[in-house]
């Protein structure tokens, strides 16, 4: 496990732990978030996560940072070990980790080891039944937040936030949206549309699937183009889905742009995105109509009538499973044709809400005060932290027998309502 910079015991020392440094929503916002609370003199920030492709913004940002090359599932237990030597090391006070994976070996390895609070965030669009509940989360939705209330965890809201400094709509100069524009194999008149994340099998896939079939069934009647930003396993998949797009349209409509450490330029030079969470919020940031996807067939182009559904259920959706190329295509179409005034309608409507709702600063400062309540919350004994380690050896056998046989969480949905 490499690192940088030695600790001094001055301020609230937190431990930031991303799942990973491969570039995602749930990542760029633990970075974003860790920068503006470490500028807060009663905070210091410690970053650790796997060594991945944000590594070297993580880096840039100035704070200590301990990179592992640890990728297990967990409960892992070299990286137990791992959290355990660390947050002793560093003097650590407070343990936030993003996602399910590093929570279930930070509660192991420092809350019921060490007795050192762990915060946990989920801003994934479900969260494991088996998350400890003795571990309080912050979740991305209203309704995951009171979901989780419900069932007496110890849960905060706090919504992805956006660095509207950096995202907004004059972020990047003509030259350079020309210049990027060119990359994506838009010419003179196209209408670019953009999406930005990882390419990965759950959640996503499906979705960018019918995103790059509707483009190319469009492209017989726009000048539409589309540039895929992101990287990850399912990239193959999509690399094919795109070629025989584009070999229905007869010509490259379907650009797939691989990762980029700086995704804002593509955000900016779009004409209009299609994106999820906080891609989304990214998207109106810089003032570009948005469609929002989601799973099974759903798309919402995200305007006034549509903000309070996912103000509440947060930046995505759930469908019917049902003609989702077509559901795709028709609200690509809707936005294609828009007028300029609906169009920058749809322009300001987004901007206004991310800086209103979304605001990085807000988000900071929301985020310390769950730091200190969660620091006056009694921390638990080794023996509590024994039983727990039990308990959640039995459930995650549970949940591990139900992804070798799907059926029974289906049956466990609809049950209770949630899948194992």
């Amino acid at each position: 496990m490499s690192h940088s910079k030695s600790k001094t015991k001055s301020k609230t020392r937190v431990l930031v732990a991303p799942h990973n440094f491969e570039i995602g929503g749930s990542q760029i916002n633990a970075l974003e978030l860790a920068c503006a609370v470490s500028r807060n003199p009663d905070f210091e920030v410690v970053l650790y996560a796997p060594d991945g492709e944000l590594s070297d913004r993580a880096r840039r940002t100035g704070l200590e940072l301990h990179l592992s090359s640890l990728r297990e599932a967990a409960p892992s237990l070299l990286r137990l070990r791992e959290f355990y030597q660390l947050v002793g090391q560093c003097g650590v006070d407070l343990v936030h980790a993003y996602e399910w994976a590093p929570t279930i070996d930070a509660a192991i390895g420092v809350a019921w080891a060490r007795g050192v609070p762990v915060l946990s965030t989920i801003l994934s669009m479900d969260y494991p039944y088996f998350l400890p509940r003795d571990v309080p989360t912050i979740l991305g939705t209203r309704e995951m937040w009171r979901a989780a209330q419900n069932e007496g965890r110890k849960a905060f809201l706090l919504e992805p936030p956006v660095d509207t400094s950096l995202f907004h709509p004059d972020a990047i100069s003509p030259a350079e949206a020309a210049k990027i524009r060119a990359e994506c194999m838009a010419e003179d008149g196209d209408i670019l549309i953009t999406v930005v994340g990882r390419l990965a099998q759950i959640l996503k896939l499906d979705g960018l699937l019918a995103l790059i079939q509707a483009v190319g069934n469009l492209s017989r009647d726009y000048p539409v183009k589309l540039a895929v930003v992101g990287d990850g396993p399912a990239r193959g998949h999509a690399e094919e889905v795109a070629a025989q797009a584009n070999r229905y349209a007869n010509r490259q409509v379907v650009c797939m742009l691989g990762a980029k450490h700086d995704p804002l330029p593509y955000y900016a030079a779009a004409d209009l995105v299609v994106g999820m969470g906080s891609s989304a919020l990214r998207a109106m940031a810089v003032g570009k109509p948005l469609l929002v996807q989601g799973e099974k067939g759903f798309w919402r182009i995200a305007d006034e009538s549509s903000s309070q559904m996912f103000r509440s259920q947060g930046w995505y959706g759930i469908g019917d499973g049902e003609q989702s190329v077509e559901r795709c295509a028709s609200q690509l179409r809707e936005l294609i044709t828009a007028s300029r005034a609906r169009s920058d309608e749809l322009r300001s409507f987004g901007r206004d809400l991310v800086q209103r709702e979304y605001s990085l600063d807000v988000a900071a400062e929301h985020l310390m005060t769950i730091y200190r309540d969660v620091l006056s919350m009694p921390t638990i004994s080794k023996g509590q932290g024994s039983v727990n380690i039990m308990k959640l050896a039995g459930e995650m056998a549970k949940y591990n027998t139900a992804i070798k046989m799907p059926w029974i969480r289906t049956a466990s949905r609809h049950l209770t309502g949630r899948s194992l």
